[in-house]
């Protein structure tokens, strides 16, 4: 487990989060002609996998996978104006393999092929090689509607799996969801129902396969037997910066943005070993999308 951040440790080692991230993104770039694992690049920040890859989306904007696509095919580019390589010779030694396969990544990425971008003005294609993704920082950090201590909570969960098209889930929601409603339902046990949750128990990034759990909490001696399909979960006792997001759930993003990027790396604290979770605390059935509210929690130590 991570600690919270100490003045004790050696300057040596990547204290904050934003060093840790930086000190990962310095040895990619130093190593891109290698295997650049997920579980040995989340070891070297010294996170999980699942929180590494939220922290590393949160504070750059793009995913590792696609963060380590870019700056390869940034470093492609760059060959493409100083080197006399062929494209083929380009492509190949960066693990494309064959021309035509390089040659829609690359347009993907800078608008042209890799013939028209060896004719552009040097300082245009400096311009498209160097453009990163900013961010227009908050005037004020989002703080967490509070630091709560939690004992150990007893889930009842129903899990779908889905590639993500987008940071956002389209058909695992609904099918967790859906499984899980109806079982209550059909146990007539709604209304014992305390909290209504969504866990992440892996990390969420666009191509890949992400985990949803729809989750129910009842009151102590209020639980009911474990249907078919689902099984009881717990997330274990610990610290949650709570964060309040108000609005569709559409642009729940928002506020995990603002909580990983701009309020953890300045508040001296660091994952603790459970998966985040969201509450939602209002009946979507019953309230307006633009005032629905959603506590997001997040794990800390």
């Amino acid at each position: 487990m991570l600690m919270c951040y100490s003045k004790n440790m050696t300057a040596q080692t990547p204290v904050s989060h934003y060093e840790r991230i930086n000190h990962v993104k310095s040895y990619i770039r130093a190593h891109l002609d290698e295997d650049l694992p997920r579980d040995e690049l989340a070891k070297l920040a010294g996170y999980s996998i699942p929180h590494f890859h939220r922290m590393f989306t949160a504070h750059g904007g793009e995913s590792i996978t696609t963060y380590i696509r870019r700056v390869r095919m940034e470093r492609a580019a760059r060959l493409l104006l100083t080197d006399d390589l062929s494209v083929t010779e380009i492509a190949l030694s960066h693990g494309y393999d064959t021309h035509s396969a390089f040659d829609k990544a690359f347009k993907q990425q800078f608008g042209y092929n890799p013939s028209e971008f060896r004719q552009l003005n040097r300082i245009w294609a400096g311009h498209l090689i160097h453009k990163h993704i900013y961010y227009n920082p908050k005037e004020k950090i989002m703080q967490p509607l509070e630091i709560k201590t939690l004992p150990d909570l007893k889930v009842l969960y129903a899990r779908a799996t889905e590639i993500m098209a987008s940071p956002a889930f389209q058909t695992a929601n609904r099918e967790a969801f859906g499984k899980l409603m109806g079982y209550l339902a059909q146990q007539q046990a709604m209304h014992k129902m305390q909290k209504c949750v969504a866990i992440y128990p892996s990390e969420v990034e666009v191509g890949q396969m992400a985990i949803m759990d729809a989750g129910a909490v009842f009151a102590a001696g209020d639980e009911i037997p474990a249907g078919d399909g689902l099984a009881y979960q717990i997330l274990p006792a610990g610290r949650w910066a709570v964060f309040r997001h108000v609005g569709p759930y559409d642009t729940l993003w928002q506020t995990w943005q603002a909580a990983l990027r701009d309020w953890l790396p300045t508040s001296g604290c660091e994952f603790r070993d459970a998966p985040p979770f969201e509450d939602y605390v209002d009946d979507p059935s019953q309230t307006a999308p633009e005032v629905l509210r959603t506590d997001i929690y997040i794990p800390i130590r």
